[in-house]
């Protein structure tokens, strides 16, 4: 575990969690995430700077698919990544009841991806997660949630770390939301040995912070 947390946590902690509310059918939306596990920087706690940039289309008022590229892995880790999923509404809000929704995320990187250092080859990564999620404020704009995921490795070798994640989407414009987040990723591997260090309760696993910002570039937002 702890020769893969590093790039499994960057990775793992590169954007908002899909899956928090239907865009609506027909919409097509474009999002951008910032943010990441908190390391050590000059001596100072810093969020990893990633980046993602995408699309979500609502095929249902109930099932999305998006996709996104993650121009920063290139930057940081030498990796060409991206990303491509769908997410599926199980229950509707009624009341106190949440809604409840589920996605798939499958995450490829290549590039220097080799714990040993070699370079070359290519990783495929799957990050299911579980979200309960609240509408609340004007008009329901706004939406809070929590949820639990994981991120997966099935090969060459199999790894996967749990996460717990909450936050919130602030509805800004009928067409714009901001999304705040935070997610805890391994919240029971010890990551006192690790390089970079990661903050985190206890020193176990990585805290991780983002940021993401949704514009419906089509369709009306529910």
């Amino acid at each position: 575990m702890r020769r893969t947390l590093p790039l499994l946590a960057a990775l793992c902690g590169c954007s908002t969690v899909h899956g928090v509310r239907p865009v609506g059918k027909g919409a097509v939306v474009v999002d951008a995430s910032l943010g990441g596990p908190v390391t050590e920087l000059f001596g100072a706690p810093v969020p990893l700077p990633l980046t993602t940039l995408g699309a979500t289309v609502g095929v249902t008022d109930t099932v999305d698919v998006h996709a996104a590229v993650h121009p920063s892995a290139i930057a940081l880790f030498g990796l060409a990544a991206g990303d491509a999923g769908a997410s599926v509404q199980l229950l509707a809000p009624t009341g106190a009841r949440p809604r409840l929704m589920t996605d798939l995320t499958l995450v490829g990187a290549g590039g220097d991806v080799d714990p040993a250092g070699s370079e070359g080859g290519f990783r495929l990564f799957a990050r299911p997660t579980l979200n309960a999620s609240w509408d609340w404020g004007r008009q329901k704009r706004s939406t809070f949630y929590a949820g639990i995921g994981g991120f997966i490795q099935p090969f060459p070798t199999v790894h996967a770390l749990g996460t717990v994640a909450v936050g919130n989407r602030w509805g800004l414009s009928k067409r714009t939301t901001l999304t705040t987040q935070v997610e805890w990723i391994a919240p029971y591997a010890s990551s006192e040995m690790l390089a970079p260090h990661y903050y985190a309760p206890g020193n176990l696993g990585a805290i991780s912070f983002q940021l993401g910002l949704s514009v419906w570039a089509a369709g009306g937002a529910p």
